[in-house]
């Protein structure tokens, strides 16, 4: 075995992950990798971020204080120097050097296809999913954009990424606290707008449904209470369709405040659940399923992998 690291930059967070990684994994079957060390830091790099907008510098002081505390931390659990990787907020921001010119070691930006297809082959890798011909639909929603991705154990078929991420729609839509009727209507119009001709297709499939990234994770902490957080209980827990939708209820009904408190949310994520929630239940009812299986493994567990 070796450990390893990796670091995500995301529009809203920076996540780590050190892993123990067989270095034959084909060799052993009974686990992909074994986690060592898991964080998750929201630094809102996108903050105020509309495409082909600049980041903030103070959002990118933030950020790069995460990602040099993250990289040390694991120099110091024995794994070399981590692979840093960005997505939504790097790829579409007018000034990237803005973060990058503040850290010590270089970032891959991840084009929208490598995301979708990195944050495939982790979930799938994480939930041991080997029927060869499984289709599956991997959904991610991140702070910037959600990423949906088909295929099967062996193949990625199609993948497609549309900036409709927590933070991205929390701005465009949610100003009211709590958020008002209308402008929950207004979200859920753009949603089919964008989502339901794509949905419609994929329906036709009938995929398995697997989430990743943190709205979804955050929903499967919140239908089970978990403070602290557990990984452990997030990672496989089937998320029903009539769970999230009383979720979502219990989140319109209560003001910023209040959320903060809930169990299972972290406190810098209660402003932008609730845009990440209502991009989760239309997917699950257009795409008509009973429920998702929410997965903690992504694309870090990708990037540990060599996929």
């Amino acid at each position: 075995m070796s450990r390893r690291a990796a670091i995500d930059v995301g529009t809203n967070s920076v996540r780590l992950l050190v892993a123990d990684v067989p270095n034959h994994p084909g060799h052993d079957a009974t686990f992909p990798l074994r986690p060592v060390a898991r964080d998750i830091a929201i630094t809102r790099l996108g903050e105020g971020l509309e495409a082909g907008g600049a980041l903030e510098p103070h959002a990118a002081a933030r950020t790069a204080a995460a990602v040099a505390a993250y990289a040390a931390r694991a120099t110091s659990l024995g794994a070399p120097k981590p692979e840093v990787v960005g997505t939504y907020a790097l790829r579409v921001a007018r000034n990237p050097d803005e973060l990058f010119n503040r850290l010590a070691f270089p970032v891959r930006v991840l084009t929208e296809d490598e995301e979708a297809r990195l944050g495939f082959r982790g979930a799938v890798a994480g939930l041991r999913i080997r029927t060869p011909r499984s289709r599956i639909l991997v959904v991610d929603i991140g702070g910037g954009s959600v990423e949906l991705t088909v295929g099967t154990p062996r193949e990625v078929t199609e993948t497609h990424s549309l900036a409709l991420g927590s933070v991205v729609l929390t701005r465009q839509f949610l100003a009211g606290d709590p958020p008002t009727q209308s402008e929950v209507r207004a979200l859920r119009e753009h949603l089919a707008r964008l989502l339901d001709p794509l949905l419609a297709r994929f329906r036709r499939q009938r995929p398995r449904l697997v989430g990743v990234g943190g709205t979804i994770t955050t929903m499967a902490a919140l239908a089970q209470r978990l403070a602290p957080y557990d990984p452990e209980r997030v990672h496989g827990f089937r998320l029903s369709r009539a769970t999230i939708a009383h979720l979502i209820a219990d989140l319109l009904a209560l003001p910023l405040a209040s959320r903060r408190r809930l169990p299972g949310l972290q406190s810098e994520r209660a402003d932008i659940i609730v845009a990440g929630a209502l991009v989760l239940e239309h997917l699950v009812v257009v795409m008509d399923r009973p429920s998702l299986v929410v997965s903690e493994a992504d694309l870090l567990w990708a990037i540990l992998l060599g996929s």
